[in-house]
C-alpha cells in the first residue's frame, strides 16, 4: 500500500500577474474552476495517472509538467478546451507551483513548447537552471 502525498499549492506571481487576470474577467466560474484546480494540483501524482497530465522535464527530485483543465460548467473537454497549466513540482518539498495558467490565445508562434521554455527561461531563471533545456 503507497502513501499519497499532498502537495502544497502556490501560484506564481508571474502567473497571477500574466495569466490568471484574463481568467478571472473572462469566467464568473473561475473560483469554482481554481478550486478544481488546485484539488487537482494538491494531488497531482494522482492526476498524472491520467490522460490529462504529463511529466515533460524531470531532474532529480523535481519536474516540469503539463496539465489540461476545462472550466467548470463549460461544455467543453478539458482536451478540447485549450487551457493548460505548467507546474514546477518539488518532491522534496511536496510543492506544486503554477508557473502558467494559460489559453492557447496567450501564447504566440506555432509551437507551444516552445513558447512556455522561452517563458520559463525568461521568467523563472532559477528553475530553467535546474534543466536547462
Amino acid at each position: 500500500m503507497s502513501i499519497r502525498k499532498n502537495y502544497n499549492v502556490v501560484v506564481s506571481e508571474y502567473a497571477t500577474r500574466h495569466f490568471m487576470k484574463n481568467f478571472i474577467k473572462k469566467y464568473k466560474s473561475w473560483d469554482k474552476t481554481f478550486e478544481f484546480i488546485h484539488m487537482m494540483l494538491s494531488d497531482i501524482e494522482m492526476y498524472l495517472k491520467s490522460t490529462k497530465a504529463e511529466k515533460i522535464h524531470i531532474c532529480d527530485t523535481w519536474y516540469i509538467a503539463k496539465c489540461e483543465f476545462k472550466i467548470v460548467w463549460s461544455n467543453e473537454s478539458a482536451k478540447t478546451s485549450w487551457n493548460r497549466i505548467i507546474v514546477f513540482v518539488d518532491e522534496e518539498r511536496n510543492q506544486c507551483e503554477i508557473l502558467f495558467i494559460y489559453a492557447k490565445t496567450h501564447y504566440w508562434g506555432n509551437n507551444e513548447t516552445t513558447w512556455w521554455e522561452q517563458e520559463i527561461k525568461n521568467n523563472h531563471k532559477e528553475i530553467y537552471e535546474l534543466f536547462k533545456f
